[in-house]
């Protein structure tokens, strides 16, 4: 049997690169709200299907379960642990400089989020991640294609039903402290099941493209520029969506957009595989593997505020024209993966574990 294990694939990691700064667009201020739209329909789908494409690569389905669960628990579920305390100390710092916010309500709310799995801000994805692959793996070891899709589909569909529910009853009790706990811990559930279909979807396109020579890499550009063609137009027309609090809008729109942009990120990182050697590969590489890091620190360590911050010193000259949030954009961009580069090394060397890696010796 061919070890799937031993291959190395080069796009998924450029796919994640792409995916990690579309995440950190997606949370600068200054971007357009059609921008945003577009960009939110599809960066965090993104991750769950290059995480389905991943987990049929190394062939999971295969493996001893109790091993993977280890595994998977030491890669995710650890940094979500070490990570939910960090942004409360982070917070505590910020509070104690500033006095501003909710002091020790937002300390029981950050804990609140924690035990429930809701997550505190980004963290929401890493048990959403942890959950929906061990969820779709169970799914998958006792049922072939056709079955598996079936029960990935009819329980995200459940879900969604189910929330647009929990939506209704959260206005009539949101305000009672029992009711909030239940809320943020069914939000926490009801989200994996549209993760899963993601990673299904992801899970049973490898193949697909794993058929793809790359002797025509023309192809894949004029597929994904199709493809993102699709995705704006339809992420325009549903309007404001978000994975992370279940808000889809219509959802076949949601879906046309979603799975538009993600292929079509697929399919311009096949492209962009047949050029492996260049620079800009490097980069989007580096950032793709360490997008955990990214994900993880950008946003409630404060590197975008501060990124911002220098952005608009910096744009101050454009101030009043056309293209003055374009730029402050790209230049909070560039701010913040300049800082992420040297956290990233910081941490890949003196305190790995912090993201379920093992120092190098």
């Amino acid at each position: 049997m061919e070890n799937r294990s031993d291959k190395h694939l080069i796009y998924p990691d450029i796919a994640k690169g792409i995916g990690i700064i579309l995440v950190i667009l997606g949370h600068i201020e200054y971007i357009s709200l059609p921008l945003r739209n577009f960009i939110v329909s599809f960066h965090m789908p993104l991750f769950f299907v290059i995480s389905g494409i991943l987990m049929n690569v190394t062939g999971e389905e295969n493996r001893e379960f109790k091993s993977v669960v280890s595994k998977k628990a030491k890669h995710i579920m650890l940094p979500y642990l070490y990570f939910s305390v960090l942004d409360t100390l982070v917070y505590l710092l910020y509070f104690y400089a500033t006095g501003r916010d909710g002091g020790m309500a937002t300390v029981l709310s950050y804990i609140t989020n924690t035990l429930t799995f809701y997550g505190i801000s980004v963290l929401w994805f890493l048990p959403t991640l942890f959950a929906s692959e061990i969820i779709f793996l169970l799914i998958r070891k006792d049922h072939h294609f056709l079955p598996t899709i079936s029960i990935c589909i009819s329980c995200a569909a459940v879900s969604i039903f189910l929330n647009n529910n929990l939506m209704k009853a959260n206005l009539l009790y949101g305000n009672q402290m029992l009711f909030g706990i239940f809320h943020l811990f069914a939000v926490a559930v009801l989200r994996l099941f549209p993760c899963i279909c993601f990673i299904a979807a992801g899970y049973f396109i490898y193949p697909l493209i794993n058929r793809f020579t790359l002797k025509k890499p023309y192809k894949s550009l004029i597929s994904a520029l199709a493809l993102f063609a699709i995705s704006y137009f339809t992420s325009q027309l549903n309007g404001v969506t978000d994975l992370h609090y279940l808000l889809f809008g219509n959802i076949l729109l949601y879906l046309l957009s979603s799975l538009s942009g993600v292929f079509g990120v697929i399919n311009l990182c096949l492209v962009m595989e047949f050029f492996s050697s260049n620079f800009l590969n490097k980069v989007l590489t580096f950032y793709g593997k360490n997008s955990l890091i990214i994900m993880l620190t950008h946003l409630d360590f404060y590197i975008l505020y501060f990124a911002e911050v220098g952005g608009l010193h910096f744009s101050k000259p454009l101030l009043g024209t056309a293209s003055h949030d374009g730029v402050l954009s790209l230049l909070s961009l560039i701010f913040v993966l300049l800082a992420e580069t040297f956290i990233i090394l910081f941490v890949n060397r003196f305190c790995p574990f912090i993201i379920g890696k093992n120092k190098s010796k």
